[in-house]
């Protein structure tokens, strides 16, 4: 009987965000780096804290990591301690994603870099919400007639805002999933649905909401390439609510009222094939399983797009088709063809006329 060929780095990567490693220096080194370029890094170095086998160079390695996530972490809750008296209205004010993990407290904040403040209101309350913001000094980037409208019209948030000086953007949004998306649904259960943080005015999506829009938001609302720290999101999320009364249930009954099984079907799955997630059978069994030859395509395709590839030369071949690809299923998700096409063909003759306009030393005309 032949023996089990040794781990890649990915899968060393990916056994790390469960607990410590015992590596060599140099095996070390390479997961360090693919950690680095996937923005697991931090995350890494929470799972290693105790880890006594770390050299003296790895320990200064962690640290670094994990005093920068902290610090992301700080100004998330400095920002929304500034938001606070902003969102203390008749109306709920739901944060999503990383700054609700925090407001909770939940393990899987310790080692997470967080890039933005992600609020929720109500559509009808979307530009009250979004005037108080500008009239408290947050600002808004400068857009095209063209792009203000993509965002009014087809998207489900508002153009990001910074407030002078402040790290951190907020996007303000009214649903989780864009307006002319295949996966487009009324939001208001997930207002009805959400859960208040005492001592202060905002709410967080219930547990089982908060799994599904982590599942759309990494398999309906973006291209996949190296967003490997999304699907741990998931793995994290379901780890930890899993102990709960009743969760499981709770989670397909919810993702089949909301029309999202599709998404929670994939990061069941894939959670479970690439992070050994503790997924029971029975909860697979409970959603409708896509086509076969969609999952076909989507075991292939998924890792290759998704996972980091060897950190000493460029993605090979297949990873950028498989990126590629997986591009453009975002973009077929996110609107339907009759607006997709002209959509794309006037983003393309923009940047290629910006590119020109580069090349001639001519001023950008300023189209993102």
């Amino acid at each position: 009987m032949s023996a089990a060929p040794p781990p890649s780095d990915v899968e060393l990567l990916l056994r790390g965000m469960r607990g410590p490693l015992t590596l060599d220096e140099g095996r070390w080194e390479r997961v360090l780096r693919i950690a680095r370029a996937t923005g697991l890094h931090a995350r890494l170095a929470a799972t290693n804290a105790n880890n006594p086998d770390l050299s003296a160079v790895l320990r200064r390695h962690f640290l670094s990591a994990s005093r920068i996530a902290a610090f992301r972490s700080q100004m998330v809750r400095a920002e929304l301690f500034q938001l606070a008296p902003l969102c203390a209205v008749d109306h709920p004010v739901i944060v999503l994603k990383g700054g609700a993990y925090l407001l909770q407290d939940r393990p899987m904040t310790v080692g997470r870099f967080v890039s933005d403040v992600d609020l929720m209101v109500p559509r009808e309350r979307l530009r009250a919400m979004e005037r108080a913001l500008h009239a408290a000094g947050w600002r808004t980037e400068e857009l095209s007639a063209y792009d203000e409208r993509y965002y009014r019209d087809w998207s489900h948030e508002t153009p990001p805002m910074r407030y002078p000086g402040h790290a951190l953007e907020v996007d303000l949004h009214h649903a989780i999933t864009p307006v002319t998306g295949s996966l487009a649904f009324d939001p208001a259960p997930l207002f009805e649905h959400s859960v208040a943080i005492p001592g202060t005015p905002f709410r967080v999506l219930a547990t089982e909401d908060q799994v599904l829009h982590a599942c759309v938001h990494c398999f309906h609302d973006g291209d996949l390439a190296l967003r490997i720290r999304e699907l741990v999101d998931i793995d994290a999320l379901l780890r930890e609510s899993a102990a709960e009364d009743g969760f499981w249930t709770r989670l397909l009954a919810r993702a089949e009222a909301l029309g999202l099984q599709r998404p929670l079907w994939y990061g069941l799955h894939f959670a479970t094939g690439l992070m050994a997630c503790p997924v029971p059978e029975a909860v697979m069994a409970g959603l409708p399983r896509p086509p076969g030859i969609t999952i076909r395509l989507m075991d292939r395709l998924l890792p290759l797009a998704m996972l980091p590839t060897d950190p000493d030369g460029p993605p090979p071949l297949r990873a950028r088709l498989a990126r590629a690809a997986m591009l453009a299923r975002y973009h077929l998700l996110r609107m339907p063809l009759h607006m997709l096409v002209p959509h794309l063909a006037r983003k393309t003759s923009l940047r290629l006329r910006a590119r020109l306009a580069e090349k001639k030393g001519a001023p950008d005309d300023g189209a993102p």
